[in-house]
């Protein structure tokens, strides 16, 4: 596991010209060792006409410097997250010509002339051009933002430099001790410059340190492989600048586990929904924790939010003694969405379930991730007469039970009920899932169009599954008025309710 711990330095005006220095050739060199691996020149020919690899083109600009080694090793990383990124967007959009295509088939079978068809064709053709036109661009150092501003004349052109060239780092030649950053036991940072003046060839800064850096101090003193990545923001008109100083630490021994329960937790993308489970799978407490309205939040403020209430996550677990269990999401989108959407997926899937995970482990609460398929649905099908809350609430605790092992049988009720049925309904999965009683409950009660599982809804459900199986048998067995009136009403709801009530446990 990767921590990282900031530290502010202290550079005198002298150094302070140095040290720009150094973030505007490392930057410079970096920009012109991408384009030369985006654009495929493995060879370069210099004004000699000696012919160089990229490597020996950048090391003669940087003077032999081993900052070249970190470039390239930067550099293929985001040539190669550009690749995937390419191919997501092509899923995405050859995924939306699939729904638009199969929803035109739809209209045209029952109205030729549907006024719908025309629009849909129209964002059929602009997608299958952008599909046609889809192909890898170089990246804008600094972001496509900051570039449009300086176009625009917003920011004057040394604010942009410095907010472009933010940043440099080295690991050196391998992964072992790196001497050209290096934290020292005198509270200082030494780093190798580009001069090959004697006297010119390092840099020291003093750095400040409060009472909680002075352990990670020591613990890196002690390290052999570190990183350290010198950044410079500027703040309220002032330049300021600070090292990262990132380390692997090893995880320490849960304290935290399953032995007393588990704790569930159901993401969402402006809550999270947590449930306490003891040992044998019994409900003791809920939970929520909201987000608010996070995507309208600028990023930095939005990390940090969502920092704050990761911890809040850990703090509760911590207090009921217990480890997590949150389901193994997948968030491969099947087509991009809006950019309000985007960005609510966006904060689950890059900041907050690797955040919490991160955050588990540092603190010693066990984190456990488990299968996410019909959480909701087992749910509300099976536990809102026990428990009379909201369906997150519910998919949470089917999470926890399920991180303890425990199984959740199909309630008889629902089995008597799709032995009425047959095969009148076709089960999407194979016989072998044991989901599939599940997904055929799911699919029947969605034929028939019964969405509420609520206590009141509950107590009416044999009654409202004669009308069901009418409609999907197109006849009426006669065992389906057992337990009913002559009015086909319910004689004694505290009968029933009992009878539903000891099934939903089984």
């Amino acid at each position: 596991m990767i921590q990282t711990v900031k530290f502010r330095i202290y550079p005198d005006k002298k150094q302070e010209y140095a040290l720009h220095e150094i973030f505007t050739i490392y930057n410079r060199v970096k920009r012109i060792g991408y384009n030369l691996l985006f654009y495929g020149e493995k060879y370069i020919a210099d004004r000699f006409g000696e012919v160089r690899t990229i490597q020996q083109c950048l090391m003669s600009v940087c003077h032999n410097n081993a900052y070249v080694n970190t470039i390239l090793i930067d550099n293929n990383q985001k040539l190669e997250a550009q690749k995937t990124w390419l191919e997501k967007q092509r899923k995405y959009m050859q995924q939306q010509l699939t729904v638009i295509t199969k929803k035109i088939n739809t209209i045209k079978e029952k109205n030729k002339h549907d006024r719908r068809l025309k629009g849909l064709y129209a964002r059929r053709s602009s997608l299958l051009a952008k599909v046609n036109n889809l192909m890898l661009k170089p990246v804008v150092f600094g972001g496509k933002k900051l570039f449009r501003d300086r176009i625009l004349g917003k920011i004057s052109r040394e604010a942009f430099k410095i907010r472009r060239d933010s940043s440099f780092k080295c690991i050196g030649k391998t992964r072992s001790t790196n001497d050209n950053i290096k934290v020292l036991p005198d509270k200082t940072v030494k780093l190798r410059t580009f001069s090959k003046q004697k006297g010119r060839k390092w840099l020291i800064f003093p750095m400040s340190l409060n009472h909680v850096q002075e352990q990670w101090f020591q613990e890196i003193l002690n390290l052999d492989k570190y990183t350290v990545t010198v950044k410079r923001q500027l703040i309220k008109g002032e330049l300021r600048y600070y090292a990262h100083v990132s380390y692997e630490i090893s995880e320490p021994a849960p304290l935290y586990g399953y032995i007393s329960g588990a704790i569930g937790l159901d993401f969402n993308y402006n809550f999270v929904a947590l449930t306490n489970v003891n040992a044998y799978g019994k409900l003791l407490s809920y939970h929520t924790i909201s987000f608010g309205n996070l995507h309208t939040y600028r990023k930095n403020k939005r990390n940090d939010y969502i920092s704050y209430k990761m911890d809040k996550i850990v703090n509760y677990c911590i207090n009921k003694g217990k480890g997590i269990v949150v389901e193994d999401l997948q968030f491969d989108q099947e087509f991009s969405y809006n950019i309000k959407r985007n960005r609510k997926l966006n904060n689950l899937k890059t900041t907050a379930l690797h955040l919490l995970e991160r955050k588990c482990k540092k603190r010693g609460v066990s984190f456990r991730k488990v299968f996410p398929g019909y959480t909701s649905l087992i749910g509300k099908y099976k536990y809102s007469g026990l428990h009379n809350l909201m369906v997150h609430h519910l998919a949470s605790y089917v999470i926890a039970r399920r991180g303890l092992g425990f199984k959740e049988a199909v309630p008889a009720v629902y089995n008597w009920v799709l032995s009425q049925v047959g095969e009148f309904i076709e089960p999407r999965l194979k016989k072998g899932s044991p989901y599939r009683r599940w997904s055929m409950i799911h699919d029947l009660f969605e034929h028939s169009g019964i969405t509420s599982f609520k206590t009141a809804e509950i107590l009416k459900k044999t009654v409202v599954m004669k009308h069901v199986l009418n409609s999907v048998t197109s006849a009426q067995p006669d065992n389906l008025k057992a337990g009913l009136s002559s009015h086909e009403k319910i004689d004694d709801y505290h009968k029933t309710w009992n009878f539903i009530n000891h099934s939903a446990v089984l």
